[in-house]
């Protein structure tokens, strides 16, 4: 049997997403393949295992396995400048060491759910020399501005026309390995660690280009994206399928009702503000997934996170006299 593998980084904090996330993806699976689901952390407590273990464990093709990453703090923490990134980002450029048993690997983010199986990405680009594969932005970026103190136009330009969403992702481990360009990836976030916007993403696109494939848009759609209107979007620029307005709201439309990996991305989370867009599809997976009571114990933890994000919007705009 084919083995899908795919690895998932997080810390405590997001293991109610992680379950309902796993228990989607193996609603959506093939029965054809087995799936192997890696926890990369250096926090999860074996509580926290134990639960996984659960949710993966009904399902007789998928296994989930941990790996402590706590080896790589020591690097992690001579970073300077680094506390507005998370160390989790690191692990996704050094997926070439943390997976030495295989070729190639996908990536997800947790604050999702899965609609579809994840399976045909697996296997794309099987003839194509490439280190990342990942979604490219559909509407127009609104960050490259801020690029413009930090990096040379050549660099913005790189960017511009190679940038991928770093939430879901097929990697090319061997290629990865035999062109030892992980070394690079990692020796490239050390120096630049003061001026990365997107961090993954500036990494791979600055390193790698252009090296870099493109997932079909289906395999990365915020929950907001349902809200806006086709017909009136800013369209990515640098995506030639989205010259023709018709055509590049045709490609949204067919997004949306494709959708393979619904994300949810920002601060409030369907977890922990019901407020959230599509917070509806995330309520009724935790439900399948039998995570209701652990959701409702949760609650008073999410509460007091967002408090805290509260108080500290206050503390910013009393002492700049800028909303946050």
């Amino acid at each position: 049997m084919t083995t899908i593998p795919i690895f998932f980084t997080f810390d405590h904090h997001f293991v109610l997403a992680a379950g309902v996330a796993f228990h989607t993806l193996l609603e959506k699976a093939d029965a054809r393949y087995h799936y192997n689901l890696y926890v990369v952390h250096t926090d999860l407590k074996p509580h926290h295992m134990k639960r996984l273990q659960h949710v993966v464990g009904r399902f007789p093709n998928a296994e989930v396995a941990f790996i402590d990453a706590s080896e790589y703090d020591t690097g992690w923490a001579g970073l300077r400048h680094k506390s507005h990134f998370s160390k989790e980002i690191f692990y996704k450029l050094t997926a070439a060491d943390l997976f030495p048993q295989y070729d190639r690997i996908l990536f997800s983010d947790v604050d999702v759910i899965f609609t579809d199986d994840i399976a045909p990405a697996y296997f794309l680009f099987p003839d194509e020399k490439f280190y990342y594969a990942g979604t490219r932005p559909i509407q127009e970026n609104n960050n490259l501005p801020r690029y413009r103190a930090h990096f040379t136009p050549e660099e913005i330009q790189t960017i511009s026309q190679y940038e991928i969403s770093a939430g879901f992702m097929l990697i090319n481990l061997k290629l990865l390995r035999a062109d030892y360009r992980q070394p690079q990836l990692t020796e490239f976030f050390r120096r630049n660690v003061d001026r990365l916007i997107l961090p993954e993403q500036d990494c791979i696109a600055l390193c790698l280009a252009p090296d870099i494939r493109f997932l079909d848009y289906k395999y990365v759609v915020c929950a907001a994206q349902y809200f806006n209107d086709p017909d009136q979007l800013r369209y990515n620029p640098n995506n030639p399928l989205l010259a023709d307005r018709h055509a590049a709201a045709a490609c949204y439309r067919k997004m949306l009702r494709e959708v393979v990996q619904l994300h949810y991305p920002g601060a409030d989370k369907p977890w922990n503000h019901p407020l959230t867009p599509r917070f509806d599809l995330w309520i009724r997976a935790c439900r399948r997934a039998g995570l209701m009571g652990y959701y409702l114990q949760c609650q008073p933890q999410f509460l007091l996170q967002r408090l805290k994000r509260y108080n500290l919007r206050r503390f910013i705009q009393k002492h700049t006299g800028h909303a946050q």
